[in-house]
């Protein structure tokens, strides 16, 4: 009989690691993966707090990523020698500890809990190893409903830190291709506008002037993100427009109008090349509708209203604006508050009524001053 219960105990375990491990996996977004990491371990272990810990860049530090419990949000972004504390010592040996007494400990640093205010009784705290490489460690504190935490939940906890620490290097993994892609899609944007000296830097405002309006619309962060990338590509297909006509001093014949026109058609045309095609899908939707007008009057589909996707409205918006207030050869652009008028004069013909709105709100807001809203507003789009 005691040896049933026993496998029962055991099965039960496993179902809890099992479906850790699926909560584990289920994002890829870094700052989540941290607290969901976190979250898991302090329950499945039934600690009352817990901190995760990851080397900086350079090696020669560690820092909390993490923290879950009682005055966490005083604990995110410590940061400790890597020699300092029990933390480090951890990730520098890849073995765990058991604390009962974290006073009587020789390495115990009690810098976190005179910063938070929290007191720390006992200790686990485990490595965060994959294939071989620590990345980090976790603390869990404080055992509820016990004084000391025991050799089961250090195996327990051990279980665990395999399954976190694989999403914890899937996310790493992913955050740094993510970096990578919009370092080079800000590149090819600054490519792109280099070939125009008067658009010099308008893919990039216009991705600026695309998030903040996303912001005022209440967008969730990651769609946010994907309207960053797209707006930066929105004219990638100027790339397929000569130069003599894309970089001509005068006004542009009828002719070369057309021409221009069709780089939405090219930009599409090219983005629908990138794999997978199923994330570039608002990418390439984008690049080919900024044009379209709530009126029918755009290019080169003849959209209407909502036909137009969300993404293609606001850029054109924030394309719009850019193109009214750059000097060109012909033009020394509008001062920001008569572009800001003609959008209004515009709302609903040819324009969004709510991204106008949400717009001119920014617009409002910052006094026309968009230097200092893009400097105060920089972590909102330099994603």
């Amino acid at each position: 009989m005691e040896r049933v219960e026993n496998l029962e105990l055991q099965v039960q375990e496993l179902l809890k690691l099992l479906e850790a491990a699926k909560q584990l996996n289920s994002n890829l977004e870094i700052e989540e993966v941290f607290q969901n990491i976190l979250l898991q371990m302090v329950t499945m272990v039934g600690a009352e707090a817990g901190t995760l810990w990851v080397l900086d860049q350079d090696g020669e530090e560690i820092k909390v990523v993490a923290a879950y419990g009682e005055s966490a949000d005083k604990i995110v972004n410590i940061r400790l020698k890597k020699d300092e504390g029990i933390a480090g010592k951890v990730i520098m040996s890849g073995e765990p500890v058991l604390i009962r007494n974290v006073q009587e400990h020789p390495d115990w640093s009690n810098r976190v809990d005179e910063s938070s205010g929290f007191v720390t009784k006992s200790m686990i705290t485990v490595p965060l190893t994959v294939k071989g490489k620590v990345l980090g460690s976790l603390q869990l504190l404080n055992k509820k409903q016990c004084e000391f935490f025991n050799e089961a939940d250090v195996s327990l906890a051990v279980a665990l830190a395999s399954q976190s620490a694989m999403a914890l290097h899937n996310s790493q993994m992913y955050d740094e291709l993510q970096q990578m892609f919009l370092s080079m899609i800000r590149t090819l944007a600054k490519v792109l506008d280099a070939r125009d000296p008067y658009t010099a830097g308008h893919s990039e405002r216009v991705a600026n002037y695309s998030v903040w309006i996303a912001g005022k619309l209440g967008m969730a962060a990651d769609k946010k993100k994907e309207l960053y990338k797209a707006a930066l590509l929105h004219d990638v297909g100027k790339i397929g427009i000569p130069d003599d006509i894309l970089r001509k001093p005068d006004r542009l014949t009828k002719e070369e109008y057309d021409s221009i026109k069709l780089h939405t058609v090219i930009g599409a045309d090219i983005l629908s090349n990138m794999e997978p095609k199923r994330a570039m899908a608002d990418v390439i939707q984008t690049a080919r509708s900024h044009h379209e007008r709530m009126d029918g009057s755009g290019y080169p589909d003849g959209l209407k209203g909502n036909e137009i996707s969300l993404f293609a409205r606001i850029v054109g918006v924030a394309d719009t604006f850019d193109a009214m207030t750059t000097a060109r050869s012909y033009s020394k652009g509008m001062p920001y508050s008569d572009a800001t008028e003609e959008l209004i004069r515009c709302k609903d013909t040819l324009f969004d009524s709510a991204i106008v709105d949400a717009f001119t709100t920014v617009l409002a807001e910052s006094e026309y001053d968009l230097a200092k809203y893009e400097a105060d507003h920089k972590k909102e789009y330099r994603l």
